[in-house]
């Protein structure tokens, strides 16, 4: 199990999303030779990992209206699958795909991913049976129902113990289905069927998310309870693409809790973070403390 802080260097996951309708980049990079530039660019940047989305994911509620529009799954393969090879054959990237749908999964797969990086908590069965058939890793982020933050999906007796619990559960079904626990990648899914106090709640507890011993990859980039922190605060709030300052705090925090991993948009400024973070800890004898490092909600340090 990691202890906390830097046993392991902290992954930037990049985020490509070939869409049109993704909440802070849609459209950048909905042909190929766009997206392949991009990855180029963020590859150059840092990036360990270009993590591949090809439906947008973001929920409805007041920030996202009605939320992403539903995609079929032939149209998604069309979008993802060429990039996939692409990314992997062309660039020689590590490359992840973030889909709900067994047969995008394995398509992806096939075509050069080595990871699936699944917003729905491990839903389908069938996703799960195709990441067990190659061997490949499975990112399983914490989400309930459509991800809306609304209704039943925000009633949490505590939001932190039932996040952990219910993370538990689908990592065991995963194991089950035939996973190894080393390649199951827990993600507690800030901004997804969380209010932002929720989300800065999970973001705060990332210590106990890291002490259940799965990887932890924490997605905090560009989300919209970084508005509502300057909303509490009286200024303005920022758009998605104005949030680096607030995701580079929150990656820093991720970083001494213990994540193996960050999902962001913006790699350079993140990679800055990240090796600033890093350096800090390393500093002999220095010991970098958050919060309460002994114990109860805190528990930060390297």
């Amino acid at each position: 199990m990691p202890e906390s802080g830097l046993s392991q260097r902290c992954q930037i996951w990049a985020v490509l999303n070939v869409t049109p309708d993704s909440f802070s980049d849609g459209g950048e990079a909905i042909t190929l030779e766009a997206a392949l530039g991009k990855a180029k660019r963020l590859l150059s940047e840092g990036a360990d990992i270009i993590d591949v989305g090809g439906a947008s994911s973001r929920p409805p509620g007041k920030t996202y209206g009605s939320g992403a529009a539903l995609v079929s799954v032939e149209e998604e393969m069309q979008r993802v699958v060429p990039v996939v090879r692409a990314l992997t054959r062309e660039l020689g990237a590590r490359v992840s795909v973030d889909t709900t749908r067994a047969e995008v999964a394995r398509a992806s797969l096939e075509a050069g991913a080595s990871i699936i990086n699944d917003v729905s908590n491990g839903a389908s069965e069938a996703l799960l049976e195709a990441v067990a058939a190659a061997s490949a890793e499975l990112v399983l982020m914490h989400n309930r129902g459509d991800g809306s933050i609304a209704g039943a999906n925000i009633e949490y007796d505590s939001v932190i113990d039932d996040v952990l619990a219910e993370l538990s559960a689908s990592a065991v079904r995963a194991s089950c289905a035939g996973i190894p626990f080393k390649k199951i990648w827990l993600d507690p899914g800030i901004g997804f069927a969380k209010t932002s106090e929720d989300s800065l709640a999970v973001l705060g507890a990332l210590p106990r998310f890291v002490k259940l011993g799965y990887p932890i990859l924490a997605g905090p980039s560009r989300k919209s309870f970084i508005a509502a922190v300057e909303r509490a605060a009286g200024v303005p709030e920022s758009g998605p693409g104005q949030r680096i300052g607030g995701t580079a705090a929150a990656v820093t925090v991720a970083v001494l809790a213990g994540a193996r991993g960050v999902r962001v948009h913006d790699v350079q400024e993140t990679r800055q973070a990240v090796l600033l973070t890093e350096a800090l800890c390393k500093i002999g004898g220095s010991r970098l403390v958050l919060g309460n490092a002994g114990g109860g909600r805190g528990g930060f340090g390297c």
